[in-house]
């Protein structure tokens, strides 16, 4: 038959390799591949954009979901980083936030080197323990005690004798210098005795207003002297305060002087020691030692409760960014790019009907993490978040980070906070999204360009 010419034989039906062919015994011999097959010209972009240090060059990945572009992007990052530390050894920072003597609504940021940051939180937590044992130890002294003794008693005898001075004065013009709740009084005395109030209002109407006349002469002369008396206590108190400066200098000096040594190279951290060097000497009360401390009620001493604040809050150092146990510039990932989680945010803590925060209550964002190295994003879910995308291009324009509150960003009222300075930043974003997405940016946002100047574009067919 006519068809039998196009039978095929069954050894014919399936394909069969033959294993000469291979120069291998096993397949687990074989070094893993380390390219990715059918996407060259979207691996060159990222490599070239990776490589570009100068402004601009973040990257836009773009293809349909399923091309691996994400992997692609991560493997070349990883693979970037793994090669600057052998070849660069590029030093990250550390950031903290401090006290800001100047404006505390405005807490400062400062730099250290790499690990550097723990060291400073210690040494500073260190001193204050130093300053409290060191001026409790000079207050409790007798020496001190005997000298603020001898400037009390001093004042006291001053005083006495002013008041003894006017009051023999009154005496003499027939009056009687009396000291009531509410002040000095003057009582007119007949035969050796202070007229009462019934017998004063017996007399007539002349001999009241001779009374009445002499009284408010002297008046002039207690009231002189109680002005004098008042600028006696306030002339001790001074004198107190500059003996309690002369007592605690010497200690304070000795514990600022190795810190002021270690940092006089750095600017921002001199300046912070030498305000707060000032601030414990001007505010030697917070480190005399009292009787019995307040209980703290809710975790806040009463003192707290009105918005007083922690008396020693500007000898807390807030690491803010802590790169000690890094091992090259950071890779972040960043999930749910909401502006909290991008830009970082101020906590606050609800107290009896207000809100307490401080610069130990600011967090850092995935953008702050990333400084010195790689963000990566999803395009949509950073244009989907409400203000994320015009922050994020500020960021990128100006190269810092400010943690704002949202409330303000969305046209709400917030809470009276803070206003942090800003963090300055350089990481290398990533966004990763498909191609309508950057078509529509390319067209519509005239910045984009600007900041995003590689595009790796992954195919979908290989």
């Amino acid at each position: 038959m006519a068809i039998k010419k196009y039978e095929v034989p069954i050894n014919k039906l399936r394909w069969e390799c033959d294993p000469n062919i291979f120069e291998f015994n096993h397949t687990k011999n074989l070094a893993p591949l380390r390219e990715f097959v059918g996407q060259d010209r979207a691996i060159r972009a990222i490599e070239f954009g990776l490589s570009m240090d100068r402004d601009g060059y973040n990257i836009y990945v773009a293809g349909l979901t399923g091309t691996g572009k994400t992997s692609v992007v991560k493997t070349y990052i990883q693979r970037l980083v793994e090669r600057k530390k052998v070849e660069e050894k590029r030093q990250l920072e550390d950031w903290c936030y401090l006290y800001n003597f100047t404006d505390s609504d405005r807490p400062q940021i400062i730099s250290l080197p790499q690990g550097k940051g723990k060291p400073f939180r210690n040494q500073i937590s260190n001193l204050l323990q130093k300053l409290k044992e060191g001026l409790t130890r000079a207050f409790s002294s007798e020496e001190y005690a005997s000298e603020r003794k001898k400037a009390a008693e001093e004042s006291q005898t001053r005083q006495q004798k002013l008041l003894e001075e006017t009051a023999e004065v009154a005496q003499r013009q027939g009056f009687q210098l009396q000291m009531t709740s509410v002040g000095p009084a003057l009582f007119p005395v007949v035969d050796g005795k202070a007229v009462s109030q019934a017998d004063y209002l017996a007399l007539d109407k002349s001999a009241r207003n001779k009374i009445e006349k002499k009284r408010n002469d002297i008046l002039k002369k207690v009231r002189a002297t109680f002005e004098k008396m008042h600028e006696i206590e306030s002339q001790t108190a001074e004198k107190l305060q500059n003996t309690d400066k002369t007592v605690a200098d010497f200690t304070i000096s000795r514990l600022f002087h190795n810190l002021l040594n270690a940092y006089k190279d750095s600017e921002k951290i001199l300046r912070y020691l030498n305000d707060l060097k000032s601030f414990t000497l001007s505010n030697l009360n917070i480190f005399k030692e009292k009787e019995e401390p307040p209980q703290a009620v809710l975790g806040v001493v009463p003192g707290q409760m009105m918005g007083g604040g922690d008396p020693l809050l500007p000898f807390r150092v807030n690491i803010f960014v802590d790169n000690s146990a890094a091992e090259g510039p950071p890779v972040i990932t960043e999930s749910n790019p909401n502006y909290t989680n991008l830009f970082g945010k101020i906590e606050r803590r609800f107290l009896f009907g207000g809100y307490l925060s401080d610069h130990t209550m600011l967090k850092p964002g995935a953008l702050q993490m990333a400084n010195g190295g790689y963000l990566l994003l999803s395009a949509s879910d950073v244009l989907t978040n409400p203000s994320v995308w015009p922050t994020l291009k500020r960021a990128i324009r100006t190269k810092e980070v400010r943690i704002e509150d949202p409330f303000e960003q969305f046209g709400l009222i917030a809470p009276q906070g803070l206003k942090p300075q800003p963090m300055p930043i350089n990481a290398k974003i990533i966004l990763i999204g498909d191609g309508m997405l950057y078509q529509l940016l390319s067209m519509y946002d005239e910045d984009f360009w600007e900041i995003f100047k590689v595009k790796a574009d992954f195919d979908f067919q290989l």
